[in-house]
């Protein structure tokens, strides 16, 4: 929660003074910035109610007591002050960005659409409000609500990305993929080679079967240096092709070669496919040695012992891994099953 709270503070272009000993005066406004990075929350909001007292109702100000409340769990305040930011500032991004943080870690759908309610009333031409509506109807399985929003952002913003991203997918989620397609053209016109955007097109793409266009615009994607290579990698995943996929967990690995992650996948990837399973071996191995105790990095390295024949290895690995597993995790029973699989097939080769 701190390193959340943090990052929103730093997002919202809050200015945290890292040098305590540059003067001596600090204004209310500073103080408060200083406890809220040092997780004071409660001084924080001392100093932050001395300023709104001094200075009057600020969006900044009101950030710094909203991510304060959350520190201190306190989300209906904390949602009080972010309603009255957004009342100051109705087509700020960012702060919708919190709010939706707060919808989905606190599951507070409810509360948040009375509070759109009321600002969308005071604030009728905000296509941010539009679109934060559009998000929240998508939340909820409202697709048809959340299309009709996000198309009002839009057109009260052509330029609106986020409408124009969120209207997509769910757009691609209905298989209307040309209209998804127009939409995230038009939005990279407006923002040539956006990452996001592009994952989105790419994915169109794929559910379209246009390779080629696909694996363009993933190179693209991935040239911008922002987006992992492994996110691409999961999509082809996700759309079985495996090649590609592996192409780009390697390249993720080349960038990144001690991540436990991209190490797992990878080897998961080569062990679906039959494929370099040594080599799969010893990239599991790097992943478990780096995460001894990972369920899902154990079941991997199991995996490819039974297929390169050594089940009786892969049955001892993977009793390490149930006993890794919660007696309710979610693993569990896929767990148990692979366990049964390596042991049958020790018997079948006895």
């Amino acid at each position: 929660m701190t390193r959340y709270l943090f990052c929103c503070a730093a997002l919202l272009g809050v200015f945290v003074i890292d040098n305590p000993q540059c003067g001596a005066y600090r204004t209310h406004t500073q103080l408060a910035q200083i406890y809220l990075r040092d997780s004071l929350y409660e001084q924080a909001l001392t100093e932050t109610r001395r300023a709104l007292r001094e200075e009057g109702d600020t969006a900044h100000l009101l950030v710094i007591s909203t991510l304060a409340h959350m520190g201190l769990d306190q989300l209906d305040p904390a949602l009080d002050f972010l309603r009255r930011a957004i009342d100051l500032e109705p087509d700020n991004g960012e702060l919708y960005a919190v709010l939706r943080d707060i919808c989905l870690r606190y599951e507070r759908f409810e509360q948040t659409t009375q509070i759109l309610t009321r600002l969308a009333t005071a604030h009728p031409q905000s296509a941010w409000l539009s679109a934060m509506q559009g998000w929240l109807h998508g939340q909820q399985d409202r697709a048809d609500e959340a299309m009709t929003a996000f198309r009002q952002a839009i057109e009260l913003d052509y330029n609106h990305l986020f409408a124009r991203s969120e209207l997509s997918r769910i757009l691609i989620s209905r298989e209307h993929f040309a209209e998804a397609e127009n939409i995230l053209v038009e939005a990279l016109l407006i923002q040539p080679d956006a990452p996001q955007l592009l994952l989105i097109l790419g994915d169109c793409q794929l559910r379209q079967k246009r390779y080629p266009q696909a694996d363009s615009t993933f190179h693209k994607a991935f040239a911008s240096q922002v987006i992992d290579a492994v996110d691409i990698a999961r999509i082809y995943s996700e759309h079985r092709q495996p090649d590609r996929a592996i192409e780009y967990y390697e390249r993720g690995l080349a960038r990144a070669p001690n991540d436990a992650m991209i190490l797992n996948n990878l080897a998961w990837t080569y062990a679906e496919e039959g494929l370099r399973l040594h080599y799969a071996l010893g990239l599991s191995m790097q992943a478990v040695k780096l995460e001894a105790t990972s369920p899902i990095y154990l079941d991997t390295y199991a995996e490819l012992l039974h297929l390169l024949g050594r089940h009786a290895q892969a049955a001892a690995i993977m009793g390490q891994a149930l006993a890794n597993e919660a007696p309710d995790g979610e693993h569990r029973t896929y767990l148990k099953g692979q366990r049964t699989k390596f042991r049958q097939a020790l018997r079948e080769n006895l």
